[in-house]
Order: C-alpha cells, then sequence, then structure tokens
C-alpha cells in the first residue's frame, strides 16, 4: 500500500518538470532517479508478486531486502565504490552467483548439501551455508561484499556489514533481482582497506 502511494507521488513528478529552473539540476535528477527506480520496482512487483528482491538505495546509503513491496531488512551501506556507466542510471541487476572464500566457484557445487540454503543439521549450516565473508555478484557489473574485505579497483562494489551479506545470501538465489538507485554526486566518502 505504502508501494503504491509513493510510486503515485513519482510518477506525479513531469519528466520535464516546470518548475526545473528553480530547483537545482543535482536535486531535479536525484528525484528523476527515484521515480525510475520506483516504476522499475513497480513493474518487478506486479510479475513477480512473491520475489525476494534488493533495492540498493546509494543516497540513503541502504540496502533493502524485500518481498512484495514489503520491507524485511534494512542493511547499512557501509562503503561503495561506483565504476562504469551502470553507477549514473536507474537499473535492474540480476543476482548471477554467490562467490564464497575457499570454495569451488559457483557457489558450493560440490558439497553433500549442494542447492540447499537451509540445511537441516546444524553441521552442515555451519560449513555449507552462507558466510560472512560470502561476495553476493550481479550482471551487469555489481559485488555486495562484507565491509572486511578488500576491492579491486574498478570495481563497482558495495560494502556492507558481515552479518548483512550473510542474511542477504540467505534470502537470495541466483536470478534474484536488485534495483539500483545511483547517487547523483559518485565520490565515495571511505576508502576500501
Amino acid at each position: 500500500m505504502m508501494l503504491r502511494a509513493a510510486i503515485l507521488v513519482a510518477l506525479s513528478i513531469p519528466s520535464s518538470p516546470t518548475w526545473a529552473g528553480s530547483v537545482p539540476d543535482s536535486l531535479e535528477q536525484a528525484l528523476l532517479n527515484r521515480k525510475q527506480a520506483l516504476e522499475l520496482e513497480l513493474r518487478f512487483v506486479s510479475e513477480n508478486p512473491n520475489a525476494y528482491y534488493l533495492v540498493i538505495d546509494l543516497p540513503s546509503r541502504k540496502v533493502y531486502l524485500k518481498a512484495g513491496a514489503h520491507i524485511l531488512r534494512i542493511c547499512a551501506v557501509q562503503n561503495y565504490r561506483p565504476a562504469g556507466a551502470l553507477s549514473l542510471l536507474p537499473s535492474q541487476l540480476r543476482m548471477i552467483v554467490r562467490i564464497d572464500p575457499h570454495t569451488v566457484e559457483p557457489g558450493n557445487s560440490g558439497l553433500r548439501l549442494r542447492g540447499r540454503r537451509l540445511p537441516i543439521d546444524f553441521s552442515g549450516r555451519l560449513i555449507e551455508g552462507p558466510r560472512g565473508r560470502s561476495r553476493l555478484y550481479y550482471s551487469p557489473a555489481l559485488l555486495i561484499q562484507p565491509h572486511v574485505l578488500p576491492l579491486l579497483a574498478g570495481t563497482f562494489g558495495i560494502a556492507l556489514d558481515s552479518s548483512d551479506v550473510k542474511a542477504l545470501d540467505s534470502a537470495l538465489r541466483p536470478g534474484s533481482a536488485a534495483i539500483l538507485i545511483p547517487t547523483v554526486d559518485f565520490t565515495p566518502q571511505e576508502s576500501f582497506p
């Protein structure tokens, strides 16, 4: 219900507003970015009402895990590093793979409980489930990772708390969507280790 109200407000913003002369260009671009992202989210939710997905809101430095337009978890962005044209416009991304440390890629493909995210036994959950140092790779070219890991130069990356990455990894599957809301000013406030 709140998503529909927010989308109606955003859709009422004209593409070339008459008030544009009195508003700074950066604010106008930020409003248009938010409008386009809400349109993408509405389209996705109407086609996939029960799917889990992310909304990556870089202006507010938050990542939202959602299902059916309901917020399930809010993760604070510790830092991010934009790269390339992907970070300029609102876009819909697809999760390709979870990259786990010290395992064969993609994911845990050769292990006893392959394909299962929530194994019944505790030891399987410890060994074969998502880890605090796992990374989530989205296409086109976005890496969501714990803030304690270094990021390669030139990679568009978002750093979250390790527990947030582990929780997102438990909920999402390859093919899950993410909607990116970019910032108008792309200067990261910190640097990765």
